[in-house]
């Protein structure tokens, strides 16, 4: 039977814990409440996250287990499967919600009650939880594994997983994009049935994330896949070098995900420079500015935010050394920027330095979208930064900015790095 008691309650707990760790308190909603047509109250889902125009509604549920899996019998297993098909039947009412725009504002881990509008959402993603309480006393081999993971119903693709696959999932796989894109790549495996056995869950994460285009050329040439039981294990032990070296290469990255983490903190703060106030009401001091500002840098991959926190890194460095450090990094295919700068000089100094520079990178190269973030040097006690964001902005000296830029940024470098290997 469903647990009843805290057992189910703590593991929601846990899931919301891994949801803020890989999609920040930003984006995780816990247990959002709408009211129905007769004004009472309903649960739109145990979790939600709300990205861009895409909206992961989690189910998390609760088993206890007193048997191994070879002693389990048919009922049994349908036990645990009326569970599981309960939770994914149980989404439908975030569809009905989102349909009849029954959600107006959501209130995230923050504390914030923040603007949500249904018709904004294209597309939701069922993720189911389950725990099976007590299971972990046994063998691993011993234990109930879930096979083909994947369904889609009331329009809604909907992927299930234990509770510890999901746990091993965000150790790997811990961005918004980076997971978003393993649920995409999933369900294309899975829909076009691409499997000539289904696999367990951590050995098509194993075969993911060694051979990943392999897996990509399987979809597009709809060619059947075969994964190896044991893949996950051969996968820690024979490649355990490689994954200490890219856990040491992505420690640059968590300097973007501090900034992302901070900037809530910054909501109400006045920037105090009149030129970026008029120019962009995208800054960190509003809530208006602080979500698009955290929205645009949690579409950043782990490894493009290694890239850019290492640039940073440098900049901080430069900054003790020489006073001044900046750098300009641009994803070509998004035909977005981020602009770092390190500076000894005043906050509005610094304000207005960071602006000037972005006006140039954003005009010289054509930007959709860049980023400007600003702080102190690497040796301060006390560290802040200044984020705005340049989103449509047009400028009168557009020319003018693009000769300057020449000057300040110079020739352009091309980055060649992969997860396991240092950037080049």
């Amino acid at each position: 039977m469903e647990l009843k008691t805290d057992g189910g309650k703590e593991v929601e707990d846990l899931v919301e814990k891994i949801c803020t760790k890989m999609f920040f308190s930003d984006f995780t909603v816990r247990s959002p409440k709408f009211k129905k047509e007769n004004l009472q109250e309903k649960e739109a889902a145990d979790i939600l996250i709300p990205f861009d125009n895409e909206l992961i509604a989690f189910q998390v549920k609760t088993k206890t287990e007193l048997k191994s899996a070879s002693e389990k019998n048919d009922i049994d297993f349908k036990r645990i499967n009326k569970i599981i098909e309960k939770a994914v039947d149980q989404l439908k009412t975030i569809k009905r919600a989102l349909a009849k725009n029954r959600i107006t504002d959501l209130k995230t881990a923050k504390g914030y009650t923040v603007p949500f509008t249904c018709d904004s959402v294209r597309k939701v993603i069922g993720v189911i939880i389950i725990d099976l309480l007590g299971e972990e006393k046994f063998p691993e081999s011993d234990r109930t594994f879930i096979m083909n993971g994947f369904v889609v119903r009331n329009d809604i693709p909907t992927h299930i997983f234990k509770r510890e696959e999901f746990e091993a999932i965000s150790s790997e796989l811990d961005t918004l994009p980076d997971f978003l894109e393993y649920l995409s790549i999933r369900e294309l495996l899975f829909s076009n049935n691409l499997f000539l056995l289904p696999p367990l869950e951590l050995d098509l994460l194993a075969f993911y994330k060694v051979d990943p285009d392999k897996v990509i050329g399987a979809i597009k040439r709809q060619i059947n896949l075969i994964i190896e039981e044991g893949s996950w294990e051969h996968y820690q032990t024979q490649y355990a070098d490689d994954i200490r070296k890219r856990n040491r290469l992505n420690e640059p990255s968590y300097l973007i995900d501090m900034i992302i983490e901070w900037l809530h903190s910054s909501v109400g703060f006045d920037l105090n420079t009149e030129v970026i106030q008029r120019v962009s009401r995208k800054q960190q001091g509003t809530i208006e500015g602080y979500l698009a500002i955290a929205v645009e840098l949690a579409k950043i991959s782990r490894i493009q935010r290694r890239l850019i926190g290492e640039r940073l890194f440098k900049c901080l460095i430069q900054a003790d050394n020489i006073g001044h450090g900046h750098s300009l990094i641009i994803d070509t295919n998004a035909k977005r920027g981020i602009l770092v700068v390190c500076s000894s000089g005043t906050r509005e100094q610094r304000g207005k330095e960071l602006y000037n520079l972005s006006a140039m990178a954003y005009c010289a190269n054509d930007l959709n979208k860049l980023i400007g973030i600003a702080t102190e040097p690497l040796s301060v006690h006390l560290r802040s930064y200044d984020v705005f964001m340049l989103n449509g902005e047009s400028f009168e000296n557009h020319e003018e900015l693009r000769e300057l830029a020449k000057k300040v940024f110079g020739s352009r470098h091309e980055a060649d790095f992969s997860e396991y290997q240092e950037t080049k």
